[in-house]
């Protein structure tokens, strides 16, 4: 934890008090999500706000993060095989 903190500590200080999880119980529901604020579906979206969304390039040039592509299955194989016989 002490690590984590030398990120930046969040903004309840590590100390989440669970209200959600407190009125679940007060309210003796069976799941979270019928108390939850802003509930997420299954894959972890948001539907009212549609996110996750996709990010334009303008946004990742503002943020200066570049995207690298994953090499092609057929360049990796040629690097795995270039290797053998080193």
């Amino acid at each position: 934890m002490i690590t984590a903190f030398k990120y930046g500590a969040p903004p309840h200080g590590g100390a989440a008090p669970g209200v959600d999880r407190i009125v679940m119980l007060r309210a003796d529901e069976p799941n979270i999500r019928e108390v939850t604020i802003f509930p997420l579906n299954q894959k972890a979206e948001d539907l009212m706000m549609s996110a996750p969304s996709a990010v334009s390039m303008k946004q990742l040039r503002e943020l200066h993060i570049r995207l690298v592509e994953p090499p092609k299955a057929s360049d990796a194989e040629k690097v795995r095989t270039d290797n053998i016989g080193a």
